[in-house]
Protein backbone atom coordinates (compact mmCIF):
# COMPACT_ATOMS: atom_id res chain seq x y z
CA UNK A 1 0.00 0.00 0.00
CA UNK A 2 3.09 2.61 0.64
CA UNK A 3 4.43 1.55 -2.78
CA UNK A 4 0.82 2.21 -4.66
CA UNK A 5 0.83 5.69 -2.71
CA UNK A 6 4.53 6.58 -3.38
CA UNK A 7 4.04 6.05 -7.38
CA UNK A 8 0.44 7.70 -7.46
CA UNK A 9 1.71 10.59 -6.02
CA UNK A 10 5.15 10.79 -7.65
CA UNK A 11 4.23 9.39 -11.13
CA UNK A 12 0.14 9.63 -11.25
CA UNK A 13 -2.55 7.56 -10.50
CA UNK A 14 -1.96 5.17 -13.89
CA UNK A 15 1.23 4.13 -12.11
CA UNK A 16 -0.43 1.82 -9.06
CA UNK A 17 0.64 -1.96 -10.51
CA UNK A 18 4.47 -0.57 -10.80
CA UNK A 19 4.12 0.83 -6.62
CA UNK A 20 2.32 -2.96 -6.40
CA UNK A 21 5.27 -4.46 -7.80
CA UNK A 22 7.70 -2.62 -5.59
CA UNK A 23 6.37 -2.99 -2.37
CA UNK A 24 5.86 -6.59 -2.95
CA UNK A 25 9.62 -7.04 -4.10
CA UNK A 26 10.89 -5.21 -0.78
CA UNK A 27 8.46 -7.27 1.20
CA UNK A 28 9.82 -10.97 -0.26
CA UNK A 29 13.69 -9.40 -0.43
CA UNK A 30 13.47 -8.20 3.40
CA UNK A 31 11.82 -11.54 4.61
CA UNK A 32 14.48 -13.44 2.38
CA UNK A 33 17.31 -11.62 4.04
CA UNK A 34 15.61 -12.33 7.41
CA UNK A 35 15.66 -16.44 6.73
CA UNK A 36 19.32 -16.23 5.55
CA UNK A 37 20.65 -14.46 8.84
CA UNK A 38 18.53 -16.78 10.38
CA UNK A 39 20.32 -19.83 9.05
CA UNK A 40 23.72 -18.19 9.24
CA UNK A 41 23.35 -16.92 13.03
CA UNK A 42 22.03 -20.41 14.45
CA UNK A 43 23.70 -21.61 17.16
CA UNK A 44 25.52 -25.38 16.59
CA UNK A 45 23.62 -27.94 18.77
CA UNK A 46 25.29 -28.71 21.90
CA UNK A 47 24.28 -28.93 25.40
CA UNK A 48 26.49 -26.60 27.39
CA UNK A 49 26.52 -23.31 25.91
CA UNK A 50 29.62 -21.94 24.28
CA UNK A 51 30.96 -18.82 24.56
CA UNK A 52 30.51 -16.49 21.53
CA UNK A 53 27.13 -18.24 21.04
CA UNK A 54 25.06 -15.73 18.35
CA UNK A 55 21.88 -16.16 19.75
CA UNK A 56 18.23 -14.74 17.27
CA UNK A 57 18.12 -12.12 20.12
CA UNK A 58 15.90 -9.96 17.19
CA UNK A 59 12.48 -11.25 16.60
CA UNK A 60 12.17 -12.62 13.03
CA UNK A 61 9.20 -13.69 11.43
CA UNK A 62 8.70 -17.48 11.08
CA UNK A 63 6.96 -19.61 8.12
CA UNK A 64 6.83 -16.68 6.36
CA UNK A 65 6.38 -17.84 2.93
CA UNK A 66 2.30 -18.64 2.94
CA UNK A 67 1.67 -15.71 5.16
CA UNK A 68 3.58 -13.20 2.67
CA UNK A 69 2.33 -15.03 -0.23
CA UNK A 70 -1.29 -15.08 0.73
CA UNK A 71 -1.16 -11.63 1.56
CA UNK A 72 0.12 -10.16 -1.93
CA UNK A 73 -1.95 -12.35 -3.96
CA UNK A 74 -5.30 -10.99 -2.36
CA UNK A 75 -4.03 -7.21 -2.56
CA UNK A 76 -2.66 -7.92 -6.06
CA UNK A 77 -6.21 -9.49 -6.62
CA UNK A 78 -7.82 -6.70 -5.09
CA UNK A 79 -6.37 -3.79 -6.56
CA UNK A 80 -7.33 -5.44 -10.07
CA UNK A 81 -11.11 -5.35 -9.21
CA UNK A 82 -10.18 -1.72 -7.71
CA UNK A 83 -8.89 -1.08 -11.03
CA UNK A 84 -11.68 -2.58 -13.02
CA UNK A 85 -14.20 -1.10 -11.45
CA UNK A 86 -13.24 2.49 -10.04
CA UNK A 87 -15.93 2.37 -7.03
CA UNK A 88 -14.63 4.08 -4.15
CA UNK A 89 -16.24 2.16 -1.73
CA UNK A 90 -14.26 -0.52 -3.38
CA UNK A 91 -10.80 1.32 -2.90
CA UNK A 92 -11.82 1.92 0.71
CA UNK A 93 -12.16 -1.89 1.71
CA UNK A 94 -9.05 -2.33 -0.38
CA UNK A 95 -7.41 0.22 1.94
CA UNK A 96 -9.03 -1.44 4.80
CA UNK A 97 -7.56 -5.08 4.18
CA UNK A 98 -4.27 -3.70 3.10
CA UNK A 99 -3.68 -2.27 6.76
CA UNK A 100 -5.61 -5.42 7.99
CA UNK A 101 -2.60 -7.66 6.49
CA UNK A 102 -0.33 -5.43 7.27
CA UNK A 103 -0.75 -4.97 10.61
CA UNK A 104 -1.18 -8.80 10.74
CA UNK A 105 2.35 -9.48 9.40
CA UNK A 106 4.38 -6.68 11.39
CA UNK A 107 2.46 -6.58 15.00
CA UNK A 108 2.92 -10.20 16.37
CA UNK A 109 7.31 -8.69 16.74
CA UNK A 110 6.18 -6.51 19.44
CA UNK A 111 4.86 -9.03 21.51
CA UNK A 112 7.68 -11.14 20.76
CA UNK A 113 10.13 -8.39 21.41
CA UNK A 114 8.59 -7.50 24.88
CA UNK A 115 7.84 -10.83 26.48
CA UNK A 116 9.56 -11.96 29.34
CA UNK A 117 10.71 -15.49 30.51
CA UNK A 118 11.58 -17.25 33.99
CA UNK A 119 12.73 -19.95 35.21
CA UNK A 120 11.56 -20.49 38.98
CA UNK A 121 11.69 -24.17 39.41
CA UNK A 122 14.21 -26.64 37.60
CA UNK A 123 15.73 -30.35 38.74
CA UNK A 124 19.54 -30.31 39.71
CA UNK A 125 19.89 -33.79 38.06
CA UNK A 126 18.86 -35.38 34.54
CA UNK A 127 19.90 -37.69 32.34
CA UNK A 128 21.07 -37.77 28.55
CA UNK A 129 18.26 -38.80 26.17
CA UNK A 130 15.60 -38.41 29.48
CA UNK A 131 13.20 -35.96 29.22
CA UNK A 132 12.57 -33.53 32.55
CA UNK A 133 10.39 -30.71 33.70
CA UNK A 134 11.28 -27.73 34.52
CA UNK A 135 8.81 -24.71 35.36
CA UNK A 136 8.66 -21.25 33.82
CA UNK A 137 6.89 -17.58 34.60
CA UNK A 138 5.77 -15.80 31.64
CA UNK A 139 3.73 -12.20 31.34
CA UNK A 140 1.87 -12.47 28.40
CA UNK A 141 0.27 -15.06 26.22
CA UNK A 142 2.78 -16.78 23.86
CA UNK A 143 4.83 -19.81 22.74
CA UNK A 144 7.53 -21.61 24.23
CA UNK A 145 9.67 -23.86 22.39
CA UNK A 146 13.08 -25.94 24.44
CA UNK A 147 15.96 -25.22 21.42
CA UNK A 148 18.96 -26.17 23.79
CA UNK A 149 18.70 -28.70 24.88
CA UNK A 150 15.56 -29.69 22.71
CA UNK A 151 12.12 -30.12 23.79
CA UNK A 152 8.43 -29.34 22.80
CA UNK A 153 5.98 -26.66 22.21
CA UNK A 154 3.82 -25.16 24.70
CA UNK A 155 1.33 -22.28 24.26
CA UNK A 156 0.71 -20.02 27.60
CA UNK A 157 -2.72 -19.25 26.99
CA UNK A 158 -4.70 -16.66 29.37
CA UNK A 159 -5.66 -13.28 29.44
CA UNK A 160 -2.98 -10.39 27.87
CA UNK A 161 -1.94 -9.24 30.29
CA UNK A 162 -1.09 -11.01 33.74
CA UNK A 163 1.91 -13.30 35.14
CA UNK A 164 1.22 -17.12 33.66
CA UNK A 165 3.33 -20.57 34.95
CA UNK A 166 3.69 -23.18 32.88
CA UNK A 167 6.05 -26.67 32.30
CA UNK A 168 8.46 -26.67 29.95
CA UNK A 169 9.57 -30.41 29.10
CA UNK A 170 13.57 -30.57 27.43
CA UNK A 171 15.12 -33.24 26.27
CA UNK A 172 19.15 -33.23 26.35
CA UNK A 173 21.59 -35.09 24.33
CA UNK A 174 24.06 -35.39 25.94
CA UNK A 175 25.87 -35.11 29.33
CA UNK A 176 27.26 -31.69 30.84
CA UNK A 177 26.35 -29.27 33.15
CA UNK A 178 24.03 -26.69 32.20
CA UNK A 179 23.84 -22.86 33.94
CA UNK A 180 21.20 -21.76 31.28
CA UNK A 181 19.18 -23.34 28.26
CA UNK A 182 18.02 -21.38 25.18
CA UNK A 183 14.45 -21.28 24.64
CA UNK A 184 12.30 -19.84 21.71
CA UNK A 185 9.41 -16.98 22.59
CA UNK A 186 6.79 -16.79 19.38
CA UNK A 187 4.08 -14.72 19.22
CA UNK A 188 1.45 -14.05 15.90
CA UNK A 189 -1.08 -11.38 18.15
CA UNK A 190 -3.51 -9.94 17.20
CA UNK A 191 -4.63 -11.62 14.21
CA UNK A 192 -2.84 -15.06 13.79
CA UNK A 193 -1.74 -14.40 10.28
CA UNK A 194 2.34 -14.60 11.12
CA UNK A 195 4.58 -16.14 13.86
CA UNK A 196 7.49 -13.82 15.14
CA UNK A 197 10.19 -15.82 16.97
CA UNK A 198 13.16 -14.76 18.98
CA UNK A 199 15.97 -16.64 21.07
CA UNK A 200 16.02 -16.71 25.34
CA UNK A 201 18.61 -17.31 27.04
CA UNK A 202 16.91 -19.03 29.92
CA UNK A 203 19.02 -18.58 33.49
CA UNK A 204 18.51 -21.68 35.66
CA UNK A 205 18.13 -21.19 39.68
CA UNK A 206 20.89 -23.86 39.95
CA UNK A 207 23.02 -26.12 37.95
CA UNK A 208 21.77 -29.30 35.72
CA UNK A 209 23.78 -31.87 35.93
CA UNK A 210 23.40 -34.11 33.25
CA UNK A 211 24.27 -37.77 33.47
CA UNK A 212 25.19 -39.66 30.90
CA UNK A 213 23.11 -42.86 29.64
CA UNK A 214 24.13 -46.29 30.88
CA UNK A 215 26.30 -47.89 28.25
CA UNK A 216 27.48 -51.46 28.00
CA UNK A 217 29.62 -53.05 30.86
CA UNK A 218 32.83 -54.68 29.58
CA UNK A 219 33.68 -54.93 33.04
CA UNK A 220 37.85 -54.67 34.03
CA UNK A 221 40.44 -56.11 31.80
CA UNK A 222 42.42 -58.96 33.79
CA UNK A 223 46.02 -60.64 33.02
CA UNK A 224 47.56 -64.32 34.37
CA UNK A 225 50.35 -63.25 36.46
CA UNK A 226 52.68 -66.36 35.09
CA UNK A 227 55.06 -66.25 31.99
CA UNK A 228 53.19 -68.25 29.75
CA UNK A 229 49.54 -66.99 30.87
CA UNK A 230 48.12 -70.05 32.20
CA UNK A 231 47.81 -69.88 35.67
CA UNK A 232 44.82 -68.12 37.67
CA UNK A 233 44.90 -64.67 38.34
CA UNK A 234 45.98 -64.46 42.30
CA UNK A 235 45.15 -60.98 44.39
CA UNK A 236 48.39 -60.70 46.90
CA UNK A 237 46.91 -60.67 50.00
CA UNK A 238 49.74 -59.69 51.88
CA UNK A 239 48.18 -57.91 54.98
CA UNK A 240 45.51 -58.88 57.28
CA UNK A 241 44.96 -61.62 59.89
CA UNK A 242 46.46 -65.10 58.85
CA UNK A 243 44.12 -67.28 57.59
CA UNK A 244 46.19 -70.94 56.87
CA UNK A 245 48.94 -72.06 54.69
CA UNK A 246 48.06 -73.44 50.77
CA UNK A 247 50.18 -74.69 48.29
CA UNK A 248 52.40 -72.71 46.43
CA UNK A 249 51.09 -71.15 43.40
CA UNK A 250 53.20 -69.19 40.66
CA UNK A 251 53.25 -65.28 41.34
CA UNK A 252 53.35 -65.77 45.31
CA UNK A 253 56.15 -64.02 46.89
CA UNK A 254 59.05 -65.83 48.09
CA UNK A 255 58.61 -64.23 51.29
CA UNK A 256 55.24 -65.94 52.09
CA UNK A 257 56.91 -69.34 52.32
CA UNK A 258 56.00 -71.62 55.10
CA UNK A 259 59.11 -73.37 55.69
CA UNK A 260 58.08 -75.69 58.54
CA UNK A 261 54.87 -76.57 56.74
CA UNK A 262 57.05 -76.85 53.32
CA UNK A 263 58.81 -79.63 55.31
CA UNK A 264 56.05 -81.52 56.70
CA UNK A 265 54.03 -81.41 53.09
CA UNK A 266 56.89 -81.89 51.17
CA UNK A 267 55.94 -79.14 48.54
CA UNK A 268 56.17 -75.70 48.81
CA UNK A 269 53.92 -74.13 51.51
CA UNK A 270 52.89 -70.47 51.27
CA UNK A 271 51.24 -68.87 53.93
CA UNK A 272 47.68 -67.13 53.27
CA UNK A 273 46.20 -64.15 54.63
CA UNK A 274 42.66 -62.68 55.20
CA UNK A 275 42.12 -60.43 52.58
CA UNK A 276 40.78 -56.94 53.02
CA UNK A 277 37.37 -56.87 51.87
CA UNK A 278 36.32 -53.05 51.99
CA UNK A 279 39.11 -51.84 49.63
CA UNK A 280 37.82 -49.48 47.73
CA UNK A 281 38.22 -49.97 44.02
CA UNK A 282 40.21 -47.60 42.45
CA UNK A 283 38.90 -46.55 38.62
CA UNK A 284 40.81 -43.26 36.73
CA UNK A 285 38.53 -42.05 34.16
CA UNK A 286 40.38 -40.60 30.96
CA UNK A 287 38.27 -39.16 28.74
CA UNK A 288 39.08 -39.01 24.41
CA UNK A 289 39.27 -35.49 23.18
CA UNK A 290 36.54 -36.21 20.38
CA UNK A 291 32.81 -35.16 21.77
CA UNK A 292 31.47 -38.87 20.42
CA UNK A 293 34.29 -41.04 22.16
CA UNK A 294 34.11 -39.22 25.20
CA UNK A 295 30.76 -39.67 25.24
CA UNK A 296 30.98 -43.50 24.84
CA UNK A 297 33.66 -43.71 27.40
CA UNK A 298 31.44 -41.59 30.21
CA UNK A 299 28.63 -44.24 29.13
CA UNK A 300 30.96 -47.58 29.75
CA UNK A 301 32.33 -45.94 33.28
CA UNK A 302 28.71 -45.17 34.21
CA UNK A 303 27.58 -48.71 33.28
CA UNK A 304 30.87 -50.40 35.29
CA UNK A 305 31.14 -48.18 38.71
CA UNK A 306 27.04 -48.16 38.81
CA UNK A 307 27.31 -52.25 38.96
CA UNK A 308 30.16 -51.97 41.59
CA UNK A 309 27.83 -49.46 43.61
CA UNK A 310 24.88 -51.99 43.35
CA UNK A 311 27.06 -54.37 44.34
CA UNK A 312 28.29 -51.79 47.73
CA UNK A 313 31.77 -52.10 46.67
CA UNK A 314 33.53 -48.97 47.76
CA UNK A 315 35.01 -46.50 44.53
CA UNK A 316 37.25 -44.36 44.40
CA UNK A 317 37.19 -42.51 40.78
CA UNK A 318 39.35 -40.24 39.49
CA UNK A 319 38.13 -37.59 36.69
CA UNK A 320 39.40 -34.33 35.43
CA UNK A 321 37.40 -31.31 35.96
CA UNK A 322 37.53 -27.68 34.83
CA UNK A 323 38.70 -26.88 38.05
CA UNK A 324 41.30 -29.13 38.51
CA UNK A 325 41.94 -33.22 38.82
CA UNK A 326 39.40 -35.07 40.99
CA UNK A 327 40.44 -37.71 43.27
CA UNK A 328 36.78 -38.66 45.64
CA UNK A 329 35.36 -42.03 47.03
CA UNK A 330 31.55 -42.35 45.16
CA UNK A 331 28.95 -42.49 47.68
CA UNK A 332 25.98 -43.10 45.19
CA UNK A 333 24.40 -43.29 42.01
CA UNK A 334 23.62 -39.84 42.23
CA UNK A 335 27.06 -38.87 42.96
CA UNK A 336 28.60 -40.75 39.88
CA UNK A 337 26.31 -39.10 37.89
CA UNK A 338 27.07 -35.69 38.81
CA UNK A 339 31.04 -36.88 38.42
CA UNK A 340 30.94 -37.53 34.94
CA UNK A 341 28.67 -34.67 33.96
CA UNK A 342 31.58 -32.59 35.03
CA UNK A 343 34.56 -34.36 33.82
CA UNK A 344 36.28 -32.70 31.17
CA UNK A 345 39.30 -34.93 28.39
CA UNK A 346 42.50 -34.56 30.91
Amino acid sequence: MVGVALSRILFGPETAPIGIAIGATALVGGTLVSWRLHRLHRPADSLSLPRGLRLRRRAHPVAWMGAVAGSLISMVAWAGVAHSSGSGWVQSIGALLGAFLLVGLLAPGVPATRATVKCTVCPSDARAGESFEMTVEVDRPIRLRAVYPVGSEHQAGGHQRGTRTMELCCTPGRRGVLDAIVVEVASSAPFGLLWWARDIELVLPRPLHVAPRIGENSGPTTTASDAIGEAMQRVPSAIGEPRGVRPYSPGDPRHAVHWPATAHAGTLMVRESERQTDEPIIVELILSPDPTAAESEAERMMAAVGDCLARRRPVVLITSEPAGRVVRQVSDPVDLGRRLARAVPG
